[in-house]
This record gives C-alpha cells, structure tokens and sequence, in this order.
C-alpha cells in the first residue's frame, strides 16, 4: 500500500526522528480509509499505528468533527480508566484528503473462542455498563450529538402511538458490536471505532449489541449479554428496548449490502437479524397494547 502525504504527515506527528514508513490496509468498513503504519526512527526502533482518515470517497455520512470526536472522547475515556486505542494524533484540515487521526496500535483479536464465550460476554456488558456510567456533563467533545429519533425511520413498521419512556442520556458508543471489541488472551483490551458516538438512551447501545451477538453468537448469548448488562449497570427502564431493537436492526438491514460480505454470510446474517426484527415487532406491540 502506497503511503499517501497525509500518512506521512501523520507518521511525522507521532514520531519527529522518523526515518521510514510503511503502510498496510486494515478492514475499516464503509466510513473511513484505515492503514496499519509500522514507523523507524533514526536509532531503529519500530512503532506501529493506525491511520484513520475519513474521506469525501466514504459511504458513510460523517461531520468534519468526527475524527476530532473520536479523538477527543477516547482520550477522556481513557483518562477514566476505559480500555481503548490511545489516540496520538490529529488532523482536521479538510483541504486535504480528510480529517485524520492516529491512535495506538493494539494487539488483540475480535474472534472469542467458543469455550471463552461467557466470560467475554460479561466483559463486554460490563464495559458497556461502565460507559454509560460515565457522566455525560465532564465530557468535552466537539461532534457528539445527540442519537436520530427512531420513529421517522420505523414509521411504516409501528403502531399508529408509540408510547415512550426514555431514560436519561448518557455518551453511546454507537457501533457496540463484538467486531469493535479485541480481546488478549481470554481479556479485553480495547474497544475501537468510536466514530459513530452520540449521546441518548443507554438502550441505543445495548439494542446494537443485542442484535449483533445474535448473528455472531445465538440467542442464548444475547440474553446472557443482555441480564449481564442489566446487573452491571445503573438502574434502567427496559421499556422502550423492543423500540430500539427494531430500529438497530432495521437499519443494519438497509445498509448489510455494503458490508462486504460473502453472499452466504449477507444471506444469514439477513436471516437472523429479520428474526431479531420480527421479533422485537411483536414484543413492542405487547407493551403497547398494555398501557
């Protein structure tokens, strides 16, 4: 992979003796460019980085904020004692190919082995419970708005009133999903990809692992994830879940065809996740009928 002006600018920013660079591609999805970065210096000691530039090339919709988001929420969070990729360096001139950022390069794996499973489901739901404990006020962070409303999305599926009972904001993650979470022998290390962070209902977040772990793990992994959570975290109203469960999946549906996935993993995954729909359907419909 050719290393690109910005790259270098980037490489120059963590390491002021550099002497050389090399750049790989990393899997970033739709919404950014991502390189791994291995940097020399002049006494030959090695580093390695990721470079995460958003593009006008990208799929995704992003602010000219959101690496500056993800570089300064990561950085409070880890002031705070959560494991995430330390953030090194930042660009925000959009004269050039995009915002940029550099973070620390961290060893680790999203792949849980089956006999690892439960105990890296409870670390995920405890650090999610940890993060939505953080208090939103201390937090400053340019870019993180609040999450879009569900129903203008969900309009043909719902009912003709939805009744709501929405708990207080907290900072989302946005994409809490077991491919952003690595994982070193048998614990957790780090949780990646924070550009889709927001601020609103704790269920948000939740909802989007749910349906995840559903298509990764089964069902029976997404509620032992789902009670871990609930446990760990501060006291929630569930209401609105089913909402919020149909929302993340509703959306995942639209976008699955430019995953890049194989045509048998899109098709069953698209299977699980119209289950996880359907079934989510029927559980808001119960709870309204209730009220």
């Amino acid at each position: 992979m050719a290393v690109s002006p910005d790259m270098r600018a980037a490489a120059d920013a963590v390491m002021p003796d550099l002497v050389g660079v090399a750049a790989e591609p990393l899997t970033g999805g739709s919404s950014a460019s991502v390189a791994l970065l291995t940097l020399e210096s002049v006494d030959g000691a090695q580093r390695r980085v990721v470079f995460r530039q958003h593009t006008d090339r990208a799929r995704k919709e992003q602010t000219s904020l959101v690496a500056s988001k993800e570089f300064h929420l990561t950085r409070q969070l880890a002031a705070v004692g959560l494991h995430v990729a330390q953030p090194l360096a930042l660009h925000r001139d959009t004269t050039s190919d995009g915002p940029w950022l550099v973070t620390e390069w961290v060893a680790g794996t999203s792949v849980v082995a089956p006999s690892g499973l439960d105990g890296a489901l409870t670390q995920m739901a405890d650090y999610l419970a940890r993060l939505h404990r953080v208090d939103l006020d201390q937090l400053r962070v340019p870019g993180l708005d609040f999450i879009e409303d569900p129903i203008p999305e969900l309009a043909n599926r719902l009912p003709a009133s939805v009744v709501r009972r929405p708990n207080a904001d907290v900072v989302l993650h946005g994409d809490f999903w077991p491919g952003n979470i690595l994982f070193a022998d048998g614990e957790l290390v780090a949780v990646i990809d924070w550009e889709d962070a927001a601020r609103g209902d704790p269920l948000v977040d939740l909802a989007c692992a749910r349906v995840e772990i559903a298509c990764a793990y089964g069902a029976t992994a997404t509620e032992q994830f789902t009670a871990r959570y609930f446990d760990a975290g501060q006291r929630l109203d569930d209401h609105d879940l089913p909402l919020w469960d149909m929302y993340v999946s509703s959306t995942a549906l639209a976008s699955m065809h430019r995953w890049g996935l194989s045509t048998a993993d899109e098709a069953t995954r698209r299977a699980t996740t119209e289950q996880f729909l359907d079934a989510a359907f029927h559980r808001l419909r119960a709870t309204q009928n209730s009220h």
